[in-house]
């Protein structure tokens, strides 16, 4: 899965897929008369500009504009922007500046830069916002879902690299902050020992890892992954009813779901199994009957197809996700233990001391040969060792 947009402004382990976010991202310097959204701008320049430009409040923040109407006349792209939907952010600052973003919120492929910002423009002209100058310009590529770190390994990986992307929006800053911490101080904990000899850098890491993938917070992801799955197959009309739902729970439940990190606003209301049950049926009974339906639909051939993750991070039932936890036994058995003793030993028991040189680049036969000879005599040399062994 992936999130991309366009930002604009002026004057932006076992489920290995990933989905794409992308934004094109423009700051904007608007012309005076865009403000006007009614068009009763009679060129008096003695009165003050409206309080919106366009369908946007000047002094508000628009999240999702999943708006298609600046499409009609032109159904092939409309069909487009209904099957593959971008929403519109728009944030005013100063004066007549604002921030635009025409955003995919996550799909797998990922729909192109050069999509995204054909749609801006053509929303932007539709509305009658005139641009005057572009003061910077943007492209995000977001990843997620994904899997989750490999297990019993010395690289620790942070934020992205560590897969704490919200699988459901995108949002990464405050977890990765918040995840930081933790890990830090798992790492100083193994690593600040008196006895040096006592320091295993395996158990670091793998503390490092279980400080920020508890099996209780693997299982929150899992219940978001889903959820950015479910989004991955919705129409504009789908995603439309899914926001309309959404924004109508209380607001601890939706912010919560948004944060999705221990020790962030709200999270509380989705930390455990029960409280993302709870969740799930507010939620469900808010949304319109299509995409309910098409969400029990979602929810029983995800679980069919992924197995325990799902039904794991909303009921008592099959255990916890596999824990990050040190292992002795497991750390000291990873790979073929008979194969590496075999070239330990034989690494030791080598005779070979002598420097082989080698002939490369443009140099002569004569030199050629002699390295080769140098390498054939050093291997009967070493022939010649074994067999007296």
């Amino acid at each position: 899965m992936a999130r991309i947009h366009n930002i604009m402004g002026g004057g932006g382990g076992k489920n290995n897929k990933r989905g794409k976010k992308k934004n094109n991202s423009k700051y904007m310097e608007l012309d005076d008369d865009h403000y006007d959204s009614n068009n009763n701008n009679n060129n008096n320049n003695n009165s003050s500009p409206a309080p919106s430009f366009g369908p946007y409040d000047k002094k508000a923040m628009t999240l999702f504009d999943y708006r298609t109407d600046h499409f009609d006349g032109d159904d092939v792209a409309q069909q487009k922007a209904i099957k593959d939907p971008t929403f519109m952010y728009a944030m005013p600052l100063d004066g007549n500046q604002v921030f635009f973003e025409e955003t995919s919120l996550v799909a797998r492929p990922a729909i192109s830069f050069q999509e995204c910002k054909d749609r801006c423009f053509t929303r932007l002209k539709y509305l009658g916002i005139d641009v005057t100058d572009i003061i910077e310009e943007e492209f995000c590529y977001i990843p997620m879902g994904g899997s989750l770190p490999i297990k019993d390994q010395r690289i620790i990986g942070l934020g992205g690299a560590s897969a704490m992307v919200h699988p459901s929006t995108g949002y990464h800053l405050c977890r990765m902050l918040m995840g930081a911490s933790d890990m830090a101080n798992a790492i100083i904990s193994e690593l600040d020992k008196e006895n040096k000899d006592d320091i295993n850098l395996d158990r670091a890491a793998a503390s490092a890892y279980h400080a920020i993938w508890t099996p209780e917070n693997i299982r929150q992801r899992n219940f978001a992954v889903f959820g950015g799955e479910f989004l991955m197959e919705q129409d504009v009309v789908g995603l439309r009813g899914f926001f309309d739902g959404f924004f109508r729970l209380p607001l601890e439940l939706w912010a919560g779901f948004l944060a999705g990190w221990p020790g962030l606003p709200n999270n509380d209301k989705h930390e455990t199994w029960l409280a993302r049950m709870w969740f799930g049926l507010n939620f469900v009974i808010r949304i319109p009957a299509p995409v309910a339906l098409s969400m029990v639909g979602s929810i029983l051939m995800y679980s069919l197809k992924e197995g325990a993750p799902l039904p794991q991070s909303v009921t008592p039932f099959l255990g916890q996700p596999p824990s990050y936890k040190y292992k002795d036994a497991l750390q000291a058995n990873v790979g073929d233990v008979a194969v590496k003793d075999e070239a330990r030993r034989m690494i030791i028991e080598a005779r070979l001391t002598e420097e082989v040189p080698v002939a490369f680049g443009d140099d002569d036969d004569d030199d050629d040969d002699a390295g080769e000879e140098k390498i054939s005599l050093a291997r009967d040399d070493v022939l010649t060792e074994q067999e007296k062994e």
